[in-house]
């Protein structure tokens, strides 16, 4: 009996150590509510795939979320998801980035932290970390919106496990163009163009 009990802890033990990954939260308010819609979700970097061809170009890998299915209905985690991959941040240091003299500490690890600058005209504020050495991830993301159907969104790094498989991605800088258009959705806003987000 205690072999049993021991096979099935073991069994529920392993995949969480084998994990590897940045872990997120979300929060997304709609105008108008109290409560945000949330998840939980774990980054984790893909290899690039390969081609058939006999010579094989550089080429940069992927990312992949993982939503905590225990949260909120599919359509909101593939909502929350799909809004998640514009905002994130896995790629080295850009112009727009900037080292900054403050650690930041996850568990037993001390992380590097780096600012983000923001373009005009939008409400959001955004904190860097290094993960490993030359490779920033977000840590913190907040934006409030005047227009839309959205009002706010918060995004939040609660940890990390093994970040040894971390590397550039493809669409690592995806957050620097959405937060052009968001700057370029402001100032439509503000000269009186309507505009859908």
């Amino acid at each position: 009996m205690r072999s049993l009990a021991l096979l099935f802890l073991l069994a529920f033990s392993l995949p969480v150590c084998a994990q590897e990954g940045l872990r997120y939260r979300m929060q997304l308010w709609m105008r108008g509510d109290a409560q945000p819609l949330e998840t939980q979700f774990r980054l984790q970097a893909t290899p690039a795939t390969r081609t058939q061809n006999k010579v094989q170009k550089p080429r940069m890998g992927g990312w992949r979320l993982e939503a905590d299915r225990s949260q909120g209905t599919a359509y909101a985690q593939a909502m929350l998801l799909g809004r998640a991959e514009r905002l994130l941040y896995l790629a080295g240091p850009s112009p727009q980035t900037r080292r900054e003299p403050i650690i930041l500490r996850f568990g037993n690890r001390s992380l590097p932290v780096w600012s983000l600058e923001m373009p005009a005209g939008i409400h959001a504020s955004t904190v860097l970390v290094e993960v490993a050495p030359k490779l920033l991830a977000l840590c913190d993301l907040s934006a409030r919106f005047e227009q839309g159907d959205v009002a706010r969104i918060e995004l939040h790094l609660e940890g990390l496990d093994s970040t040894t498989g971390l590397i550039p991605t493809e669409a690592g800088m995806t957050l620097l163009s959405t937060l052009r258009s968001m700057a370029q959705e402001a100032q439509q806003e503000a000269s009186g163009t309507v505009t859908v987000r």
